[in-house]
């Protein structure tokens, strides 16, 4: 079995949840000694990467007997031997149509409905994602498989090395996406800092494919771009609450990476999010901004729920691991394979 990766968002500046689940992927199934060979545009000009993935792309695959997309989208026509597995994350630009730009938002309504078309097989991250994609595209439904995200080892603490004693820190991970929510975090925080002596720490890339948002900022409120892994995980050990009040997930990796390293969460009960997060999250309405609130000022001020929602989180954690994504997603490979022989 000969299989192709789409290295497009490889080329990208910066690494969010699409770009890490493609490297970390490509990662383990090198360490797994699973044969594989990567596609990457030659060009800086975002735009003509994504000429070369419709036009060079599909051409180089005609060699191969699996192109896997790994960022949402296949190329716009396939060759007759390759077939297409595909990797949805979420159609989230369908849903909050005024977060995004308005190029990105037409230019991947088209090309989503084009790659279920062509794809052999849909990937996606989790089964409320499945149930999104087939309410919008329900003839494509039979296409879909849910494989969750995993996240990398060194995200996956003992209990040895977790911190039971915080700083004082209220930490927000994510992008500056209006669906993310962040507003409303800020809001939750300037609500309940007069009670508390804690920081709000966000830490979220500024990206031009979403649309500018402005925020009531605080001398309390640090704003931090960009941290490497190991940086994060030392935040994530540190901080008193992880809070994630997104309206909208196709998975959420932030939520599994604050558990894994021994942060208590504090998340939405839309989405995904329940899915993922189970009972090991305190999990509140991201539009009742008291609601958010109150469960920060809980966490904070009780040590013995803190501590039990530590203790739920790194088991939960674990059930999300790379291994197993990569696993379920050979054995994909595998099966489309075998169905055509």
């Amino acid at each position: 079995m000969k299989v192709l990766i789409d290295g497009r968002v490889l080329k990208h500046k910066y690494i969010t949840g699409v770009q890490r689940y493609t490297k970390d992927v490509i990662e383990v199934l090198n360490r797994l000694d699973f044969k594989i060979d990567l596609a990457v545009p030659p060009f800086k000009n975002k735009y003509l990467q994504h000429l070369w993935e419709h036009s060079v792309l599909p051409y180089k695959s005609t060699k191969y007997d699996i192109l896997f997309c790994p960022s949402n989208v296949a190329p716009l026509w396939k060759p007759k031997n390759c077939k297409y597995v595909v990797t949805i994350h979420d159609i989230s630009f369908l849903l909050f149509k005024d977060a995004y730009t308005f190029s990105f938002r037409k230019y991947y309504e088209f090309l989503i409905k084009n790659t279920l078309k062509v794809a052999d097989k849909i990937i996606t991250v989790s089964n409320s994602e499945k149930e999104m994609i087939k309410k919008y595209f329900p003839k494509y439904g039979d296409k879909i498989t849910v494989i969750h995200n995993g996240v990398k080892e060194k995200f996956l603490l003992s209990e040895k090395d977790i911190l039971l004693d915080k700083e004082k820190i209220i930490l927000y991970v994510g992008s500056l996406n209006k669906r993310k929510n962040l507003k409303g975090v800020i809001e939750a925080f300037l609500m309940i800092k007069d009670k508390i002596p804690h920081k709000l720490v966000i830490v979220a890339l500024k990206q031009d494919i979403f649309r500018k948002t402005t925020f009531n900022l605080d001398d309390r409120i640090d704003f931090l771009d960009y941290l490497t892994e190991d940086e994060l995980i030392s935040l994530y050990k540190k901080a008193a609450v992880f809070v994630f009040p997104s309206l909208y997930e196709g998975f959420g990796y932030p939520v599994i990476e604050a558990m894994g390293c021994g942060c208590p969460v504090v998340a939405s009960k839309t989405s995904s999010i329940p899915e993922i997060a189970a009972d090991a999250a305190i999990l509140v309405n991201p539009y009742n901004v008291k609601e958010i609130s109150d469960a920060i000022l809980n966490v904070v001020l009780d040590k013995k729920l803190s501590e039990e929602l530590i203790k739920k989180g790194l088991q939960r954690a674990k059930m999300f691991t790379l291994d197993k994504t990569v696993e379920k997603l050979i054995n994909v490979f595998k099966e489309l394979m075998n169905k055509f022989l």
